[in-house]
């Protein structure tokens, strides 16, 4: 997430453009100026800037690593082309776009303190304009390409001959190939609606060890790293006994964690175990020693620290706590997902839109149910004035205000054992409730169905606030509208709660979510999405 701009009244906006070519730093900005260094050196640009188109909008049920592109015009002052046959390499140059503000001519913050937009590279330049200067150009600026080549599962972590010499004797071969599964949280564990505590299969167990002479097994993987659980449940086609867990290595000394198997309580001659995790967790948590790697925000760290993609961890971390109140438990056992993929798709149902920034990837939290009062507030005003007309969103079929999500997965067969439903509150059945919004909804269009499962939600209260969330976007139809604003609200963010009152349509403190950000020559364009929320909004004036 790029540094904010403090808000200064009366302030106006300049751009900052800079990039190297030719061994030189080229810089220009809205207007030739000359800035401090916290140092105390200075540091000049020599204008020739033209508003450069910069926009940005948010999806909150869509992440994104696309590639963010403006396009200018500019004169270099050298000629171009006798550089190019020089040899100097013309295009994918690193370069930057920021802004700061200036006020009666001075400039309010210091070169580290520019509101970094794009970070990127210069792409498809053109240059050798018959009717223009020689230094004329014009480009593209593509924030820094993206392809993630960043795995949670090491090549190295599979069974193998190499790994488990004892899968080289004829027999013990059966799981052979199969990737270590990392597992997080406790899959499995779960609380039927009555509270009753409960465990399936929530995560494979593979056979690295057989007595050949009774065609027994007696050894198998359960992580491809050390754990927190003590014991686990061992699942067979039938039955399940409980036994000692061995955080160990393997002949690579990588860190595994092993099960010995033996008695008669499952029958051992079976070639496919399950292992439900009642008794601890899987991976530890590297930001707390004692605890378990199971917080939604803590998870998503933990994947993006492995990304190839450049990632904002700052942000990551200091969205943690909010993050963190949804618990998931799981593995993962696919190699050929990379980071990205994983991490995408496991945020898809909570509110939390991951995005490309100028500092890499970061989160932007979707708390619907924010209060007010956190949000930044703004009033009506020639420095906040209505643009747009409002617009109401969506169509019936986006409409969904009676909402089943089926969790506590029997991973063995992928099905659920338990819903969390939200519409209407079914007597004597404590998986369903209902809202406000759910009632007033069902009320105005009748039920409006849909219903899908969550492989990684093992835990009731994380499940109900799926539902909820969900709900309160999806049951009553939202609103936008367009402000354009004065310069000195730069700081202002895709994703930021601000609190607006308009009296023309009669908003008093009403949470807004900015989902769209534009310069336009002068003043900023901002989208607010209004979502519908009953028992949240004041509805008194």
């Amino acid at each position: 997430m790029s540094r904010r701009l403090p808000s200064v009244s009366g302030a106006s906006l300049l751009w900052l453009l800079e990039f190297t070519f030719a061994g030189k730093e080229f810089r220009f900005s809205s207007e030739p100026l000359s800035m401090s260094k916290d140092d105390g050196s200075i540091i000049s640009y020599m204008g020739g800037l033209d508003d450069p188109g910069y926009q940005e909008s948010l999806d909150r049920f869509s992440h994104s690593i696309d590639q963010q592109v403006i396009s200018l015009q500019l004169d270099l002052g050298v000629d171009v082309a006798q550089l190019v046959q020089k040899g100097h390499i013309f295009g994918g140059n690193g370069a930057e776009l920021s802004c700061v503000l200036v006020q009666d001519g001075t400039i309010q913050q210091t070169y580290e303190g520019r509101m970094i937009l794009l970070t990127g590279n210069v792409s498809e330049p053109q240059y050798g304009f018959p009717d223009q200067p020689v230094g004329y150009i014009t480009c593209s600026i593509e924030g820094a390409l993206s392809e993630e080549a960043g795995a949670l599962l090491s090549a190295s972590a599979s069974i193998s001959v190499t790994t488990f010499p004892d899968v080289a004797t004829d027999g013990k071969e059966v799981h052979e190939g199969k990737p270590y599964p990392i597992v997080f949280g406790s899959p499995g564990k779960y609380k039927t609606s009555s509270g009753l505590n409960k465990t399936t299969s929530g995560s494979p167990a593979y056979i690295v060890d057989i007595n050949t002479s009774t065609g027994k097994a007696t050894k198998l993987l359960i992580a491809g790293h050390h754990v927190n659980a003590s014991t686990v449940i061992v699942f067979d086609s039938r039955s399940y006994a409980s036994f000692s867990v061995t955080n160990t290595t393997d002949g690579l000394n990588q860190p595994v964690a092993l099960v010995t198997i033996s008695g008669t309580d499952i029958d051992r001659t079976e070639r496919e175990f399950w292992i439900g995790w009642n008794n601890g967790s899987g991976i530890k948590n590297p930001w707390s020693t004692n605890d378990d790697l199971t917080g939604l925000g803590d998870i998503m760290r933990w994947a993006m620290s492995y990304s190839s993609l450049p990632v904002d961890y700052g942000s990551f971390a200091a969205s943690a706590d909010y993050l963190n109140q949804f618990k998931l438990d799981g593995y993962i056992s696919d190699p050929s997902t990379s980071v990205w993929e994983w991490v995408s798709s496991i945020a898809s149902t909570f509110p939390v839109t991951i995005r490309r920034g100028s500092s890499g990837l970061y989160p932007i939290i979707h708390d619907v149910r924010a209060s007010p009062d956190i949000g930044l507030k703004v009033f009506e005003s020639p420095e906040f004035q209505q643009l747009s007309h409002v617009q109401v969103e969506g169509k019936l079929e986006d409409i969904f205000n009676s909402i089943r999500l089926g969790y506590a997965l029997r991973a063995k067969e992928s099905s659920p054992k338990i819903y969390a439903v939200i519409g209407t509150k079914a007597t004597g059945d404590p998986s369903s409730f209902s809202t406000t919004t759910t009632r007033q909804s069902i009320s105005k269009y009748g039920i409006r169905y849909r219903s899908f499962n969550n492989p990684y939600v093992y835990d009731r209260s994380t499940a109900q606030k799926i539902v909820r969330y969900m709900a309160d976007v999806e049951a009553l139809p939202s609103r936008t509208i367009d402000y354009r604003a004065a310069p000195r609200y730069a700081s202002i963010s895709l994703g930021d709660i601000v609190t607006l009152t308009d009296s023309s349509l009669y908003f008093t403190d009403q949470a807004c979510i900015v989902t769209r950000k534009a310069w336009d020559t002068d003043s900023w364009i901002f989208t607010l999405l209004i979502d519908t929320i009953p028992d949240r909004d004041d509805r008194t004036f």
